[in-house]
């Protein structure tokens, strides 16, 4: 299996380098409950997160339907100084005083890159079937300044339609899933000055020059249950072909019934394949009153080895600790090296989830971290 898995992965790496090294990663929402857990929440995902995560989840006894799922978040530090510089922004906001929102949005860019998304989705998940619709969207900039800063701005709405089937070997219980993800994407490059702009109602959003295009994506995923204290699974996504988009603005395509005309831009796209596992030690007993759940994962491989990043970014490590039959629940993980937390709160129908989560964008640990937080309220049944 070893050796099998080895070959794998340097086949998809060799493969990769025939193209650009521009990958065009997924736009997946910084969901909190996945981000406290240091992002250990992909190969052994739960519910609606499996509609980004591992569809073997699809195969489940249990259904759930999320009528609304809504998960703003902030790539920025939460200092009580950050808090300062945010209440300069809105007030200079507020009064139209662009000039007043410079130093407090410099400051930000400079200490951790500064940006902010919002991912809004629904779905059902259960009895071998997962339907959804989720749409997300963020943009971000870093730099040694405010005009200096360079990044990019991602928008994409996707649909997923996946099938799971449960395998009974004696004691075992395999899921394994798949499903396939059409969706519209739209991503784009952009500055400080544009970022600026936005904020300050100078610069007009449906101008930003960005490429679209429409992507087809199959994900598969299998999942292996030893008894109710251990599991296994490996989730493979993103397994499509180069994507071709045209050049466009935000506008032409909001008011544009069809794709619009013009340059076109090629992008390759890589499997992100993950492997986890997860151990739940506390008895079936005392279940009702705390549940405890630890999990590891290596995730995306190919990254890696192509763009010949540190070991360290392949760890995800989470535990999660849920209290009174999950009203409460308390996490926290390792991403990449970096601590987060986070705490949720389940009320019958209503859920709501929070995290503090760090991430390197660098190659080797502490090159380019970024901090940020995100929240999920959601309507579930």
């Amino acid at each position: 299996m070893k050796r099998i898995l080895t070959i794998t992965l340097c086949l998809l790496a060799s493969g990769g380098a025939l193209f650009a090294q521009s990958r065009l990663d997924a736009v997946a929402p910084k969901d909190a409950r996945t981000m406290a857990m240091g992002g250990a929440f992909v190969a052994m995902s739960e519910g609606y997160q499996s509609f980004y995560g591992n569809p073997a989840t699809f195969a489940q006894k249990e259904k759930e339907l999320t009528l609304l799922s809504m998960t703003p978040w902030a790539y920025v530090s939460p200092t009580t100084e950050n808090i300062a510089r945010f209440s300069e922004i809105a007030s200079a906001m507020s009064s139209g005083d662009s000039t007043a929102m410079i130093d407090p949005l410099n400051d930000l860019i400079v200490d951790n890159g500064f940006g902010m998304g919002m991912s809004v989705g629904t779905g059902w998940i259960g009895k071998g079937l997962g339907l959804g619709l989720i749409g997300s969207g963020e943009v971000y900039v870093s730099g040694n300044n405010l005009l200096g800063a360079t990044g990019t701005i991602d928008g994409q709405i996707a649909g997923v339609v996946g099938i799971g089937v449960p395998l009974h070997l004696g004691k075992l219980t395999i899921n394994v899933g798949g499903d396939v993800r059409p969706y519209l994407r739209m991503t784009g490059d952009i500055d400080g000055s544009d970022l600026l702009g936005m904020m300050d109602g100078t610069s007009d959003l449906m101008a930003t020059d960005v490429n679209v295009g429409f992507g087809l994506a199959v994900d598969l995923g299998a999942r292996v249950d030893l008894g109710k204290m251990f599991s296994v699974g490996v989730a493979v996504r993103d397994i499509s072909t180069r994507q071709t988009y045209t050049e466009s603005t935000i506008g032409d395509v909001l008011t544009s019934g069809d794709l619009p005309t013009g340059n076109q831009v090629e992008y390759p796209v890589y499997p992100n394949v993950t492997i986890g596992a997860s151990v739940s030690p506390i008895p079936e007993s005392l279940k009702p009153v705390i549940d405890v759940t630890v999990i590891a994962e290596i995730q995306d491989p190919v990254k890696v080895i192509q763009d010949n990043l540190s070991v360290w970014n392949l760890f995800h490590v989470g535990a999660e600790a849920e209290m009174l039959g999950g009203l409460f629940a308390l996490r926290a993980g390792l991403n990449k090296g970096w601590i987060s937390m986070g705490a949720g709160l389940d009320l019958l129908a209503f859920e709501f989830n929070v995290a503090v989560f760090t991430e390197e964008l660098g190659p080797r640990p502490g090159d380019d971290p970024r901090t940020g937080i995100s929240a999920e309220v959601a309507i579930r049944f």
